[in-house]
């Protein structure tokens, strides 16, 4: 990577401007970059130090004055004859990626002027304007200082159609094309990070059809140099091997030419470059199938990051693309591979925005009807071809089963929300009518999502068996957390069975999750780091609970919250970019406190503003929490009335355990796994197609560098691709 720009170096300036500010001074010597850097100059065109660094076309610019009484040698020549070829002037090599953070880009108006007027437009130099226009690299605002400058210099160029039109057609595709490209790893790299999503993370939204993906992965590559690029598939491929770096085990990345502490950096890197291929790929105007997976995709990347207001940004777009596209109006049973992904498609954005509107209490954007587009199938990828489906038995299990249960349960409210009576859409009696549609869902599930007498579900064979357990996990915390929300508002008077139901709901939504815990299995570790806000919001919604009702008639319910929290510190000590987990174990280990202060008889301070703040979002909204919350003060008073003297009810005394060697819930699972979370993964590995041998054991050093706002300026952004990283990433060789 090249040296950044000095900071407090001149402006660019012209030939002229140059010898007028040197007038009666010292002469320069060098060409202007090797001025700014302060690097020695050979002074020839390009010098030797601005082609080490990749600078050439900056050096032909402002190149060193020229020796007296010496002509310019044979470099001149050859960069006269490099302007003037058709492929030198489209050809974007990486001194446009190297970014002038501090220069004044009117000065490089001039310049692409001045050429404009000389050249036709296929001799204009694009990249020169791009810079100029302040659109060097991913940055897409034009800098405010420059703006009139640029704007005035256009009308005295008397050619203003040239000069943007050299922003359109092939030469902007040929620009983004080497962007894009320049930011991709190494085919291996590349590999490892996309089989990592599809044996991790994919099954969660299931949203990508695995065998036609990697058709056309391996189409990507194989015919990346010899057509043109496929921007709204690479938007997908860049975001799916974002969320990877979210997560995956630094040092299986460094196996592979990725240095271990770069590889969360790439995270953002790469999520800004999908995004960069959707806008450069013209997904508004032209919108399709791809970039509606992208968007779900990349729900991991804003949920790990705590992005919840971008998502819902993003949300409301996809679903206006998905009404374009007519995916509402898709009323027939699939009978193709492309009937299904757009129903799968469907369900999700239902999903996504049935839940977002729950949580944050406002009408959801999509009100379904009926008849309404058909249920995913209960098929697994390799049952569905491009004109052939197999649909299984729903006693079978397969990779959609929890897809097609969630979309169940989000029908169901969805429709609750939308075309519930509004006079009595609160009542407790609308609420159970509601509850008993929701426990019919759970009734019907299939033996492999159902518990034993001991809470724990059906052993499976691995692979699939980890899968199906995690499945199980994830919908039993989706529809109990809810279920909690539902009769949260009548709990405090004990109205009916409200109580009851949340003891049931909180129960359940805990139960998976103590076997997932026994399991020590690095995949199924590796399955449970994207899984951090699922666990942050049972943990909150149950300890909520207990604070505020002062016990729950669960076995050693605060070690299991404990525990949760301590589960959430492993992607601290992986370095996964998850605030909503760094943040969450805070949050959780304050409130746990709180839940001690009152065991031990102390009167509970009253709650922050900014722990409302933290849990709003898992309670439907900050008014929500602040009201359920502002009970601690009736908890307090009872406290301070009762008579020392006499005993505590046993309803109010201490009934959950403290001791953190409990046998029950001790600190076995994954915790178990955090001293070995430098072991690599060798599943991926050779799934990616090399075979490798374990290497030397990490010690793990905590850290707190990725505990940072995640907002990245385009200032930033600018030194996105300022480098070719398939180079850094070089293909790795194993015997």
């Amino acid at each position: 990577m090249s040296e950044s720009p000095v900071a407090d170096e001149q402006p660019l300036a012209t030939d002229g401007q140059a010898r007028r500010a040197n007038k009666g001074g010292r002469k320069p010597l060098s060409c202007l970059a090797c001025r700014r850097h302060k690097l020695k100059c050979d002074r020839r065109v390009p010098c030797g130090t601005c082609t080490r660094f990749r600078r050439e076309k900056f050096c032909r610019l402002n190149p060193a004055p020229p020796r007296p009484g010496r002509p310019r040698g044979s470099g001149d020549t050859a960069a006269q004859g490099d302007a003037a070829s058709p492929e030198g002037a489209y050809t974007v090599d990486a001194s446009v990626r190297e970014p002038i953070a501090c220069a004044d880009a009117s000065a490089g108006v001039g310049l692409a002027l001045r050429n404009s007027q000389l050249a036709a437009a296929e001799t204009s130099d694009v990249p020169s304007f791009f810079r100029a226009l302040g659109l060097d690299a991913n940055t897409t605002s034009v800098p405010v200082s420059s703006l009139a400058q640029l704007l005035a210099e256009i009308q005295r160029a008397n050619q203003p159609s040239l000069l943007w039109n050299m922003m359109e057609g092939d030469a902007n595709r040929r620009y983004w094309e080497t962007q894009l490209r320049s930011a991709l790893p190494s085919r291996s790299m590349c590999d490892l990070m996309v089989n990592y999503y599809l044996d991790h993370i994919n099954w969660i939204f299931q949203i990508t059809h695995v065998p036609s993906f990697r058709r056309q992965y391996d189409d990507f590559w194989d015919a990346r140099d010899s057509r043109e690029m496929d921007f709204m598939f690479t938007a997908l491929l860049f975001t799916i091997i974002s969320v990877s770096a979210l997560f995956i085990p630094p040092v299986t990345a460094e196996i592979f030419g990725c240095p271990k502490e770069s590889v969360r950096d790439l995270v953002h890197v790469w999520h800004k470059v999908s995004h960069q291929a959707l806008r450069a790929g013209d997904y508004e105007s032209k919108p399709c199938i791809v970039q509606l997976q992208t968007f779900s995709i990349t729900q991991f990347y804003w949920y790990s990051t705590n992005k919840i207001d971008t998502l819902n940004s993003r949300l409301g777009q996809a679903v206006r693309t998905a009404q374009t596209l007519g995916l509402d109006k898709d009323l027939s049973p699939s009978q193709t591979l492309h009937d299904e992904m757009r129903h799968r498609i469907w369900w999700d954005l239902v999903d996504s925005d049935t839940f977002q509107s729950i949580c944050l209490g406002r009408p959801p954007l999509i009100r379904l009807e009926t008849p309404g587009v058909p249920l995913p199938l209960n098929c697994n990828d390799d049952d569905i071809t491009d004109t052939f489906l197999r649909p299984r038995p729903d006693n079978e299990p397969t990779m959609m089963m929890l897809n097609i249960f969630r979309a169940r349960f989000f029908k169901l409210m969805n429709n609750h929300i939308c075309y519930g009576d509004p006079s009595g859409s609160d009542s407790y009696e609308t609420i159970c009518k509601l509850d008993e549609e929701v426990l019919n869902i759970t009734r019907s599930y299939p033996w492999f999502f159902q518990l034993d007498q001991e809470g724990r579900p059906p052993p499976l064979p691995h692979p699939m068996g980890e899968i199906i357990t995690w499945q199980n996990h994830i919908i039993r915390t989706c529809i109990s957390t809810q279920r909690i929300r539902m009769y949260r508002p009548f709990i405090s008077h004990r109205i009916g069975d409200s109580w009851a139901k949340c003891t049931e709901a909180a129960e359940d939504a805990m139960a998976v999750y103590r076997t997932l815990r026994r399991n020590k299995s690095s995949t199924s570790l590796q399955k449970f780091l994207p899984q951090a806000y699922q666990v942050f919001s049972v943990a909150v919604t149950v300890t909520a609970l207990l604070l505020v009702e002062g016990s729950l008639p669960i076995p050693n319910v605060w070690q299991q919250i404990r525990n949760m929290a301590d589960d959430l510190k492993i992607l601290e000590d992986e370095g996964c970019v998850s605030p909503v987990a760094s943040r969450g174990r805070q949050v959780l280990t304050r409130m746990l406190s709180l839940v001690d202060m009152g065991n031990n008889g102390a009167p509970v301070p009253e709650v922050t503003d900014d722990l409302v703040a933290d849990i709003g979002f898992i309670f439907g909204g900050e008014e929500a929490a602040q009201t359920y919350l502002q009970r601690l003060a009736s908890r307090n008073l009872r406290h301070s009335g009762r008579d020392a003297s006499v005993p505590s009810t046993v309803s109010e005394q201490k009934a959950t355990p403290t001791s953190m060697s409990s046998s029950a819930y001790s600190h076995s699972g994954f915790q178990n796994l955090a001293g070995h979370h430098g072991v690599v993964d060798a599943s991926i590995v050779e799934s990616a197609g090399y075979m490798v041998g374990p290497p030397q054991q990490q010690q793990h050093q905590p850290t707190n560098v990725y505990q940072m706002d995640l907002m990245m300026d385009d200032m930033v952004l600018q030194n996105m691709l300022n480098f070719d990283m398939t180079a850094m990433m070089a293909d790795s060789r194993f015997e």
